[in-house]
C-alpha cells in the first residue's frame, strides 16, 4: 500500500472541529433546553472524532507515515496496512493479546502501541502531557453517552473542579455552556483544547 500521510489526519480534524466551532455561536438563539441537547452532541461527536484521530495516527505510524515536521516515528515493527497495525497493537510482543484496542483512555492508548513504538517516541510524551484533559472529557462525554451511577461520579469531579465543590442540578450541557473559566464557554475550550492535542501529537 502506499505510504500513508498524517495530513489528511489534521486537515481532517482541523475541518471538524471548524465545523463544530461554528454551531456555538448559533446556540443562543434556542431555548434553554435545546442549547444543552446541542452542546452535548457536539461534545459526544468531538470526542468520537478525538478517538478516531487518534486510532487512525497509531496505525498510519506503524504503516510508515512520518510526523508532519518530517521526523520518522521510532517504530518497532512495520505493518504493510491498516488492518496489520491494528494486529500487531493488539499482539505484537505481548503475553496475551488485547481484545479490542481503545482510544480514550491515556493509559490504554499509550499502552496500545507500547509494544510496537520506541518509548523514546514522542506520541508518548503528548499523550501523557495532555492526560488530564482526556481524562476530564471522557469523563464529560461518558455522562451524556449512559447517564448511570458510575459515570455520575466522575462528573461530579469535573463539577466540582469549576465550581469549587457540588452543585446541585448541573448538568453536561449547562456545564459544557458555563464560562466558568473566562470569557470561552468550557465546550469550545474543549474544541480547541484538543486541536492543540492533536496537532502537538502530529508535529504539525
Amino acid at each position: 500500500m502506499p505510504i500513508p500521510s498524517l495530513n489528511v489526519d489534521w486537515r481532517g480534524y482541523q475541518a471538524e472541529t471548524q465545523r463544530l466551532q461554528t454551531l456555538l455561536p448559533s446556540l443562543a438563539a434556542l431555548a434553554p433546553a435545546h442549547r444543552k441537547l446541542v452542546a452535548e452532541i457536539v461534545m459526544v461527536r468531538l470526542f468520537l472524532l478525538i478517538e478516531n484521530t487518534l486510532a487512525s495516527v497509531g496505525a498510519k505510524i506503524l504503516c510508515g507515515a512520518k510526523y508532519l515536521d518530517t521526523t520518522q516515528p521510532r517504530k518497532l515493527v512495520a505493518a504493510r496496512s491498516i488492518s496489520a497495525a491494528n494486529g500487531f497493537m493488539r499482539s505484537y510482543g505481548r503475553k496475551r493479546s488485547k481484545r479490542y484496542l481503545s482510544w480514550t483512555k491515556s493509559q490504554d492508548i499509550q499502552d496500545n502501541l507500547s509494544q510496537t513504538l520506541n518509548p523514546a517516541d514522542p506520541f508518548f510524551a503528548v499523550i501523557s502531557k495532555h492526560g488530564a484533559l482526556l481524562t476530564e472529557m471522557r469523563y464529560v462525554r461518558n455522562h451524556i453517552a449512559h447517564s448511570n451511577s458510575g459515570t455520575r461520579s466522575n462528573f461530579r469531579k469535573v463539577v466540582s473542579q469549576y465550581y469549587g465543590g457540588l452543585k446541585q442540578g448541573v448538568t453536561p450541557g449547562l456545564l459544557l455552556l458555563t464560562n466558568a473559566l473566562g470569557p470561552t464557554v468550557i465546550l469550545d475550550r474543549y474544541i480547541v483544547s484538543s486541536r492543540v492535542v492533536v496537532k502537538e501529537l502530529l508535529r504539525a
